[in-house]
């Protein structure tokens, strides 16, 4: 078998698809490309086929992955131009390369994710905005819905944060950069520490006027260097 590494985005409408309408898309357009997928052992066999890390509803992605097991060798550009075809505006694989099959897949491999995010604030709603001093908490506390109970708890979130990073010029609207953990057993939704930051300095947050893109996942390299999961 063979192991295949994707990158897409996702633009524009594409957003608001959900993550299983995401999955269902991709293995639609592998049936229709005939691509000899594998799949896995067992009483219930299902294609070896793997978004490497689910995206929030309402985001974009400039860089995200989908990683596929298949019977027989196949050269990357024909991969991305058979399933292409069939994909609907917003989204498009981009780049694709054949990685090394192991017992675990791509994400567990994943540590980051790096997020660009927008907020329309006034010119006087970012002056007020001290990312140092808001990184420089002992404690970054987020609001979630316990799954158990359904009721909202607090949770600390500041070990989740690896950075953040004012970008633009003055007069342009607020553009951040975040890196925030993204693992498979631990993950920041950017929204909510959107939510915490504006909070912490008195502004109303508005998480529906947010626009967030999610640029890379990021992995280490065999040096131990942050890199692009593409190149890990």
């Amino acid at each position: 078998m063979h192991r295949y590494l994707f990158t897409f985005y996702k633009h524009g409408n594409m957003r608001f698809i959900s993550h299983l309408d995401i999955s269902r898309l991709f293995k639609r357009s592998i049936r229709k490309a005939e691509i000899e997928i594998a799949f896995s052992n067992g009483f219930n066999p299902h294609e070896l086929i793997n978004i490497v890390q689910p995206l929030s509803l309402g985001y974009e992605t400039e860089s995200d992955y989908l990683e596929i097991d298949t019977m027989i060798a196949y050269e990357c550009q024909d991969l991305l131009d058979m399933m292409n075809r069939s994909m609907p505006e917003g989204i498009r694989l981009t780049k694709c390369r054949e990685i090394e099959r192991r017992s675990t897949n791509s994400s567990a491999k994943t540590e980051y994710a790096l997020y660009e995010a927008v907020l329309p604030l006034d010119q006087e709603q970012i002056n007020v905005i001290d990312i140092d001093k808001f990184l420089s908490q002992d404690k970054i506390y987020i609001t979630k819905i316990d799954k158990k109970t359904k009721r909202p708890v607090q949770k600390d979130i500041r070990l989740f944060v690896r950075s953040i990073e004012k970008k633009g010029s003055i007069n342009d609207p607020l553009t951040l950069e975040l890196v925030l953990r993204c693992a498979s057993n631990e993950t920041l939704n950017p929204g909510k520490l959107l939510e915490s930051l504006l909070e912490t300095f008195d502004i109303e947050a508005r998480p529906e006027t947010f626009r967030i893109k999610r640029m890379d996942l990021l992995a280490y390299d065999t040096d131990g260097r942050m890199v692009s999961l593409y190149g890990a």
